[in-house]
């Protein structure tokens, strides 16, 4: 097993995933601090007392509040990804960004992050205001819909925000993946390449989409790094999702995440704002409070949500384990993977309880060489 990954590139991924840790428990701190500072302070109440009331409408008011209290918390939260994250990934060459790029990515993820939140914070509103006693209902129903409107556009309207997409060229490689496609049953619409090298040393490739928009997407650094065995590995993978519609099946787990979280924030809610001292447990000062309280008990339940990601992701493994010729390939281009990313082989149980959303690499790398050679 050990043969299949570069020993050097262990010992970096060993001392980068420390320095992470350490950073990420940093940010821990921070985000604790500011949220319960926020809170405890009553800054909402503030800002909103002394800059919003003033604003003449409803959406006025509340698109300005989320501006002013995301700018507070970005400046500060900008700042310590820089020093923290940004230059670790740069001493360890993993990023290929520029400091003005960076930042650049940092400005458009704020635009988009502005708009998701106002879209949640109103569906919080309306239903709030019409539906009282359950407008946890609505509101878990209109964060479903709103995820598959954004999967639908993705691929057209936000992914070509952060990279440049152009239509593969005629090769036989092409022609490989569309062949495996057509094997599989699963329709696309085209195959891309992404300048994924602008941004990051380690490639990678995904299908994307839904319906006429769903496409294959390829990094320009794939094919200089990976086989096209291992190329159509990577992407048998992928196809999995969509021949078994995993998407669907993540809404629906969203759906019943959002429902569990937001009915039991709904039995306590009335109680926790009067406590905070808030006069209106359904305005736009509240928000905050909503936010954090849902994100958190959102975390509580993270681990059973990521549990069944795990199946999915190892249903996806099996699909193109059968699918391919080698299955030794898929191993092959997973460790290559991992030891081009310093991803860890054996996370830690709280990581893997409550972050990832893919089996240990170690584990999917031993199966698919395994498999290559119960198959031989």
């Amino acid at each position: 097993m050990k043969d299949v990954y570069e020993q050097k590139r262990r010992k970096l991924a060993q001392e980068y995933n420390q320095s992470k840790d350490r950073y990420r428990t940093y940010k821990l701190i921070f985000n604790f601090l500011f949220c319960f500072g926020f809170i405890f302070f009553a800054l909402e109440q503030k800002i909103y007392q002394e800059l919003i009331t003033k604003l003449p409408f409803l959406d006025l008011k509340l698109l300005t509040f989320i501006i002013i209290i995301y700018a507070i918390y970005s400046s500060l939260d900008w700042t310590l990804n820089y020093f923290l994250f940004y230059q670790l990934e740069q001493e360890y060459n993993l990023s290929n960004q520029s400091g003005s790029e960076w930042l650049i990515d940092k400005l458009k993820m704020s635009v988009l992050s502005i708009l998701f939140l106002y879209i949640a914070a109103r569906a919080f509103l309306i239903f709030s205001s019409y539906y009282s006693d359950l407008w946890w209902i609505g509101f878990a129903l209109a964060g479903v819909l709103f995820t598959v409107v954004l999967n639908f556009l993705f691929p057209v309207v936000i992914f070509p925000m952060f990279f440049e997409l152009t239509p593969y060229p005629d090769t036989p490689l092409r022609d490989r993946l569309m062949n495996l496609f057509a094997t599989a049953d699963v329709e696309v619409a085209d195959i891309y390449e992404f300048d994924l090298s602008s941004k990051r040393n380690s490639a990678n490739a995904a299908v994307m989409g839904m319906g006429q928009t769903r496409k294959i997407i390829l990094g320009d650094n794939l094919t200089e790094k990976y086989s096209n065995d291992e190329i159509e590995a990577v992407l048998a993978h992928e196809i999995a999702h969509h021949a078994y519609n995993d998407i669907f099946k993540l809404l629906f787990l969203q759906l019943g995440s959002l429902l569990i979280t937001t009915f039991i924030l709904s039995t306590f809610w009335q109680s926790l704002v009067d406590y905070l001292g808030y006069s209106n447990p359904y305005g736009i000062v509240v928000l905050p409070l909503f936010m954090i309280t849902l994100g958190f008990l959102s975390w509580l339940l993270s681990p059973v949500e990521l549990y069944l990601q795990r199946k999915t992701e190892e249903a996806a493994d099996d699909f193109a384990l059968h699918l391919i010729e080698e299955p030794s390939k898929l191993g092959t281009a997973l460790a290559k993977l991992a030891d081009e990313s310093l991803v860890e082989l054996k996370p830690s149980l709280y990581k893997l309880l409550f972050k990832a959303s893919h089996p240990p690499i170690d584990k999917r790398v031993e199966k698919a060489l395994q498999w290559a050679e119960e198959k031989e």
